[in-house]
């Protein structure tokens, strides 16, 4: 199992921190992450988060704005993999959706601002 904050930008890790609590990705959560993959391949034309995509977040608790890079593995603070629960949950997003994190009292709300 991996750890939501596992190469989660800074200001994600500290957000976590702060809340208390850690979120792990299970058996349910890697299946959606390869429906969601069969998914992107079905319609390559799709304007939704993939691997490679550049995203542009807003939390919505605390109104902070950052830029992470969805990826296969995460190497850097900017990059969050496909395969931890944030990346699981942004991968396939839409331009303007909200992503919800559960476990973390009412659940951590990220709006997807830009994608590219």
């Amino acid at each position: 199992m991996t750890s939501v904050a596992d190469g989660a930008h800074p200001r994600l890790r500290a957000l976590l921190r702060e809340r208390g609590a850690w979120y792990l990705t299970g058996p349910q959560e890697l299946a959606s992450v390869i429906g969601r993959l069969e998914q992107l391949e079905r319609d390559p034309a799709a304007e939704r988060a993939r691997p490679g995509s550049q995203l542009l977040l807003l939390d919505l608790h605390s109104h902070t704005l950052f830029n992470l890079r969805l990826t296969e593995r995460s190497r850097s603070a900017g990059e969050v993999s496909i395969f931890s629960p944030l990346g699981a949950r942004l991968l396939a997003a839409r331009q303007g959706e909200v992503v919800t994190l559960e476990g973390f009292g009412s659940g951590w709300r990220l709006l997807l601002v830009q994608l590219r």
